[in-house]
């Protein structure tokens, strides 16, 4: 309403003084030079109007005229914006395809679209190693080393560059410089104490991962543990890191019983069985510094009432409580557990254990199992796949470092159906330095 009454006001001003000048036009005399122009009023504000409105469009064209640049700089900034988030998505796919062309030739438009420099430099490097094209992947390296942000990138990068050389001495030195710069570091400490694992320098390498922190980082733990005890440490100290290890628990049920705590051995055993479901760690309780039957015996009791807490038996559980039961010389005991696997399921060692069982008695009879023996389980190494028959700590196939895990635990199950090992080995063709 009140815009309505302001708006009429106008006109009415407007209108009122339009009329009134029309009414009273007056005389208006302007004398220039030996020129005499006569006029009236509204003459002269019809004048000054259309002086005033050229002056407005002439100051509208030049204004116009001037903001072309401009205007050209923006729509090709929105041009490049689009164009830049579209590059970024095809990026993302080329990641998960592992199409490092593509990859490559997209952040050659993202710079130009986004003159971003670090980004696009350390994509570059990455598709460059991935390539084996190292006198690419240096020159840009040397590009990294010139954006001051990137400062800890390039060093990351000029390891992975003398990793990828076989120069194992330059990178050693490196990394010996960079942890002091970067004392909380993970990762030059990991591939620090990775270096020294394959040259069988375990205190070294131990000693390059003490100050770093690795509560949440499982595998870095396992890592510190084993290194520990290969450096000659306590076990029993290495298993307060982790008790994830199958080597830290080896050697930590082995101090056990060498302490007369076979007990604490069967503890440990009860809490990791669920993780490990290995026979071999079985063997180790059931077979080192055995001190006769009773003992057998005994440690057959402590091993049967630790992995039956858990449920359902797994056939490895019914495979290790037939050879503890074997070991304890409960010939009967040893054959029920085997006959609770089914013959589709029995591999080598079942087929062994149940003729060892037959020649101690001789009412056992290995039964007729029409079924093709299923291949023995062997550690394998998570890189390579190499297998090997004992635990290894170092990977003899392609040199990784606490790689090596036993295919019926409870890890290799997580890497089969985990969504986040599927998420992690999209990027497999980014080059990684185990």
């Amino acid at each position: 309403m009140i815009k309505i009454i302001k708006y009429f006001s106008i006109i009415f001003i407007i209108s009122f003084s339009i009329v009134w000048l029309a009414e009273n036009p007056g005389n208006v005399e302007i004398s220039w030079k030996e020129y005499l122009v006569q006029t009236n009023l509204l003459g002269v504000v019809i004048v000054l109007f259309i002086l005033i409105f050229t002056l407005f469009i002439t100051y509208i064209f030049f204004q116009k005229i001037r903001e072309i640049p401009e205007n050209f700089r923006v729509s090709r900034q929105e041009k490049f914006l689009r164009l830049g988030n579209e590059t970024l998505d095809e990026m993302a796919l080329n990641l998960f395809l592992g199409d490092s062309e593509s990859l490559e030739r997209n952040a050659r438009k993202i710079k130009k679209y986004f003159k971003n420099e670090l980004f696009t430099t350390f994509m570059l490097f990455n598709t460059s190693l991935i390539k084996n094209d190292l006198d690419l992947a240096k020159r840009y390296l040397r590009m990294l080393k010139l954006i001051p942000k990137a400062e800890y990138i390039s060093k990351r990068a000029t390891v992975l560059i003398f990793l990828k050389e076989k120069k194992v001495e330059e990178a050693k030195e490196l990394l010996k410089e960079y942890i002091l710069d970067y004392p909380n570091d993970q990762w030059f400490s990991e591939r620090l104490a990775i270096i020294y694992s394959k040259m069988n320098e375990w205190a070294q390498a131990c000693e390059s991962m003490q100050h770093i922190k690795i509560d949440k980082n499982q595998r870095l733990k396992n890592m510190l543990a084993n290194l520990k005890i290969l450096s000659g440490k306590n076990a029993l100290e290495a298993l307060r890191i982790s008790n994830q290890s199958y080597f830290v628990i080896i050697e930590s049920i082995k101090k056990y019983i060498e302490d007369g705590s076979i007990k604490k051995g069967s503890v440990l055993i009860e809490k990791n069985w669920i993780y490990l479901n290995c026979l071999q760690v079985i063997k180790v309780f059931m077979t080192f510094n055995i001190k006769g039957e009773s003992d057998s015996l005994q440690r057959f009791k402590l091993v049967a009432k630790s992995i039956k807490k858990r449920g359902v038996l797994s056939d490895e559980t019914k495979l290790a409580l037939a050879f503890a039961a074997y070991e304890a010389r409960m010939w009967g005991e040893s054959q029920g557990y085997l006959d609770q696997i089914r013959f589709e399921e029995w591999d080598k060692r079942v087929l062994d254990l149940y003729q060892d069982i037959s020649k101690k008695s001789q009412k056992i009879n290995v039964p007729s199992n029409t079924h093709t023996l299923k291949d023995e389980p062997k550690w394998f190494c998570k890189i390579c796949k190499t297998k090997y028959e004992d635990w290894q700590f170092v990977c003899k196939g392609c040199d990784g470092v606490g790689e090596i895990i036993w295919p019926k635990s409870s890890e290799n199950r997580k890497i089969s159906g985990n969504l986040k090992n599927v998420l992690q080995n999209s990027f497999r063709h980014f080059p990684q330095m185990k």
